[in-house]
């Protein structure tokens, strides 16, 4: 979720380097590709932490899901109501709201769509062979490369879809069930490796924007080829840490809260892109990340203490509903 704050801060708040950005500082441009490719890794590996445990949670995880979403949804619009910082909506923004139908809980709506057809995903890697599941991906992934990276449509929308979800779960999956030589590497190697192809996606990255004055930003798709390997690897990194801390369970557990208020409609762009925005445009280098990693802070502290209302609701109700039910 911190990457998720990086990458927004990035290449969604400061347009990519430009041709003419890169010939007159070289610096700055591969440090923000750098920045970008670093955290791009961010939604492919939550969607690997799914895939690796499984998603089992039935309708009571199904439902406290949904919970959240219109619970911080809407939580937010009063706060800012309150606070004179945004308008009454009318019915049809309610229902959007709810719904989750604005842009930017794009996520929100694919990993409801993963959640839906989870079953039927388990069922499948639960019942299959190594060579039956390397032929699936085998052939996902060349399919994937074709219509979802190389010519992405707003069918598959590069990688921001349900169907790149699926096939990240399945990859997940077959990793820790089958590991292989790739998977079974020290974790400073798989570092190593994460560090290197943001390096080299970042590289690609200006060059094409270099020589061509666009195509850049195709490779920071979550479809890339380049940022699922490296998605990959920054998630093996952490299967291979092995410690007990109540206190990241704590963070954790609301760590997907941070997601649904920085990305608000309420928030996003007025309070966390355009300041950015600005921040880049007027302030030297070094304020502007001081202010930047500041902002960052703050939206995910107090993401993860509002979470924990939300918690407290959620189980009063269901208690409420429990006792309901055994009368």
């Amino acid at each position: 979720m911190i990457l998720v704050l990086i990458t927004h801060a990035s290449y969604i708040s400061i347009d990519p380097p430009t041709q003419a950005e890169i010939s007159a500082s070289f610096g700055d441009s591969f440090c923000r590709g750098l920045c970008e490719s670093l955290s791009k890794v961010c939604v492919n590996a939550f969607v690997l932490i799914s895939g690796w445990y499984g998603i089992h949670g039935g309708w009571h995880k199904f439902l406290q899901l949904l919970f959240q979403v219109i619970f911080v949804s809407i939580s937010v619009y009063f706060v800012m109501r309150m606070l004179g910082l945004t308008n009454t909506m009318t019915f049809g923004e309610w229902i959007g709201l709810i719904l989750a139908k604005h842009r930017g809980y794009w996520f929100v709506r694919a990993y409801i769509v993963l959640y839906v057809f989870a079953p039927v995903l388990n069922a499948f890697v639960e019942n299959v062979g190594k060579k039956q599941m390397q032929i699936f991906l085998l052939f996902f992934y060349s399919v994937q490369l074709v219509y979802g990276f190389y010519n992405y449509g707003d069918w598959y929308a590069g990688g921001y879809s349900p169907l790149s979800f699926m096939g990240l779960y399945v990859l997940a999956h077959y990793i820790r069930t089958f590991p292989d030589n790739f998977t079974q590497l020290d974790k400073a190697t798989d570092l190593l490796i994460y560090l290197t192809l943001s390096v080299v996606l970042t590289l690609c990255s200006l060059s094409l924007t270099f020589l061509y004055d666009k195509g850049g930003t195709i490779l920071f798709l979550y479809s890339s080829p380049l940022v699922i390997l490296s998605s990959v690897y920054f998630f093996l990194f952490f299967t291979k840490l092995s410690f007990r801390s109540s206190l990241v369970n704590w963070i954790s557990v609301s760590s997907f809260t941070v997601y649904l208020i920085h990305t608000s409609p309420f928030i996003f762009h007025p309070y966390y892109i355009d300041v950015i925005k600005q921040w880049f445009d007027v302030e030297p280098r070094g304020q502007f990340l001081l202010y930047t990693s500041g902002l960052i802070i703050v939206f995910f502290v107090v993401s993860v203490l509002f979470d924990k209302i939300r918690i407290i609701v959620w189980n009063c109700m269901l208690k409420f509903f429990v006792e309901v039910f055994n009368k």
